[in-house]
């Protein structure tokens, strides 16, 4: 495998940072075990629900939050980190934001007041990346996006609404859409990698009575609280005093000669869940619901459940925007950033006593990257540990089929038009990468997307990179079709990105061209587990990535779809990677 300078160049930004991977990150704290290092060092309880904090909006109304500078201890050996938080008034929250409890067709507004001061990660923010005569270190930007909702271009969150300490922001939430594990997180324009990395991020489930765990009438039962909990799964890294680290980029020299603080991704040697190092969780001998977030900026997690020795299989039931119509049976779980999944894990057979391990082999970057560690590897195998105790849980069969209904199967419906849609790397004489784009625009080109008002296309996602790249669209949650490989570089040739001159992708140049003549081999349909609604989905290296997308509740033509309201206006699609999102791998597309 070739290992790019582009991947080098991130892991020596990390190796060179002179942070914490000589302290808590490689076990020299008392709390904080070396990666690799076996079961038993998982000193921190999980933050549950209560612990979290959940405010119960099922019956709608409206609710206030404030995003706030806060102290936070990830783990008990370590200082305090200054963070931000959402914070709701009874709440002196310390880092992400409290769970909200939606019901499906029950309306809320949420009103976020900017209350935040000097930005935590001050040192890192690129003033190249943010609008000219911008002052987030003293003054941040944000902007509240809730993440896979059917939302109004006014109350999506996007990133040009952004609003300044002292000033606030409604938005409306109709939650006329699937239940589902939704969440809602910072997306300022050229801050949100760094907002969201502070705490900036919060989960959101929006239930009906399928997903209650009671029994409705059709069959389903599925686990409840306590039996139920958010999984949100982030890398960090510290600095020796508890205070957040972000290494700069060494290979990337800013306008004023020194080295910019945008790196292609940021890998953290720190794995956190629920906001605490590496944490345990007692279980009883029974069924866990786990609705798992991918919080992360740019690390890709390959999950499995490691019990005695061997990697224990589960059931996926739903996917980012629901669930899907029958349980699939899995033994590992691919996450890229912004995805989620809606698990569940039975402990029945184990006995009491017994540890079990969420355990992680993804590369980084992902797929591709170093495997070793004396080649730059930055791996986190172990996320965090159940330990099994004696009594019985949660232990009602899941049922056959999730879903009253089956869903609609977009695949067996007509499209309206069929849309090429490039990742593109751009990088410098050097190899060293300094920015991403769609299409090969910058966020700003007036180069947009136009699509009509309920209707359904495909979106060809060709991946022209060398990395995975979760794609998300604003709105909209669509089905994948399938993937194909595809000759990249005689694509890149095609379709003109590259400057014959210099030999280097030149942003603005050029067109997506359809990719159909650069095709190899077979497409490979969707695994069964990705087979459900989705608005992030994961773009592979080398490959055509095929989605497709309604544009409104009535695209299926009456068929019901996983949002129930059509809406006109503009929106945004990007790589989930936050890194990239920042700079400038996001586009604008309006719904006419």
């Amino acid at each position: 495998m070739r290992i790019t300078r582009r991947q080098l160049l991130q892991a020596g930004a990390v190796a060179g940072a002179g942070v914490l991977t000589q302290a808590y990150g490689s076990g020299a704290s008392p709390g904080l075990a070396a990666p690799g290092s076996p079961p038993g060092t998982f000193t921190e309880q999980l933050p549950t629900l209560a612990d979290l904090g959940v405010i119960d909006m099922r019956s709608g109304g409206n609710l206030e939050l404030w995003a706030r500078n806060s102290r936070h201890r990830f783990q008990a050996e370590m200082g305090l980190t200054d963070t931000l938080t959402y914070q709701d008034a009874a709440s002196s929250r310390s880092y992400l934001g409290p769970v909200i409890i939606a019901r499906k067709g029950t309306p809320l507004s949420l009103t976020v007041h900017n209350d935040i001061g000097r930005h935590p990660l001050a040192f890192a923010i690129d003033p190249e990346l943010v609008p000219p005569g911008s002052n987030d270190a003293r003054s941040p930007r944000t902007a509240v996006h809730l993440h896979g909702g059917n939302t109004a271009p006014t109350s999506d969150g996007g990133p040009g609404q952004t609003f300044r300490p002292g000033a606030s922001y409604t938005y409306h939430y109709g939650n006329t859409q699937d239940a589902a594990g939704l969440w809602y997180h910072d997306h300022a324009l050229g801050l949100t990698r760094l907002n969201v990395y502070a705490g900036l991020a919060g989960g959101y489930l929006l239930r009906d009575t399928r997903s209650t765990g009671i029994d409705t009438g059709d069959g389903t039962h599925l686990p409840p609280p306590p039996y139920e909990l958010p999984l949100v799964i982030q890398d960090r890294m510290f600095n020796q005093d508890g205070s957040f680290a972000y290494p700069p980029n060494p290979d990337l020299v800013g306008a004023d000669g020194t080295a910019r603080p945008w790196a292609p991704e940021f890998f953290g040697d720190v794995a956190t869940v629920n906001g605490k190092c590496r944490p345990n969780l007692d279980v009883a001998r029974g069924k866990y619901r786990f609705r798992m977030f991918n919080g992360s900026n740019a690390r890709f997690y390959d999950f499995t459940f490691i019990a005695d020795g061997n990697a224990a299989t589960f059931h996926q039931i739903g996917s980012d925007g629901g669930l899907l119509d029958a349980p699939v049976r899995l033994n590992r779980l691919v996450m890229g950033p912004g995805e989620r999944a809606d698990i569940v894990v039975d402990f029945a057979g184990l006995k009491p006593g017994s540890k079990v391990v969420l355990a992680n082999s993804a590369r980084v970057p992902f797929p591709n990257g170093p495997e070793s560690v004396q080649r730059g590897a930055i791996p986190l195998p172990q996320i965090m540990q159940f330990t099994v105790l004696a009594h019985s849980g949660y232990t009602v069969p899941l049922p056959a089929q999730l879903r009253s209904e089956p869903l609609t199967r977009l695949v067996e419906l007509p499209t309206v038009a069929t849309r090429s849609m490039a990742l593109v790397e751009v990088a410098n004489a050097d190899d060293v990468p300094i920015m991403a784009l769609l299409n090969n625009r910058m966020f700003d080109s007036p180069d947009i997307t136009v699509v009509k008002q309920d209707t359904l296309e495909q979106w060809e996602l060709i991946n022209t990179t060398v990395d995975a790249h979760p794609i998300h669209l604003h709105f909209t949650q669509f089905q994948v079709l399938n993937r194909q490989k595809f000759d990249a570089d005689s694509y890149l040739e095609a379709s003109d990105f590259v400057d014959p001159k210099t030999g280097l992708v030149a942003p603005g140049r050029g067109c997506a061209v359809p990719v159909k003549p650069f095709l190899i081999g077979r497409p490979k349909a969707a695994p069964a587990n990705e087979q459900g609604w989705k608005d992030t989905v994961v773009a592979m290296p080398g490959e055509v990535t095929r989605i497709r997308v309604p544009f409104g509740a009535a695209a299926a033509g009456g068929a019901p779809l996983a949002m129930g309201t059509s809406f006109t206006g503009e929106y945004v699609w990007h790589c989930h990677i936050l890194e990239h999102e920042d700079n400038d791998m996001m586009q604008r597309y309006l719904i006419e």
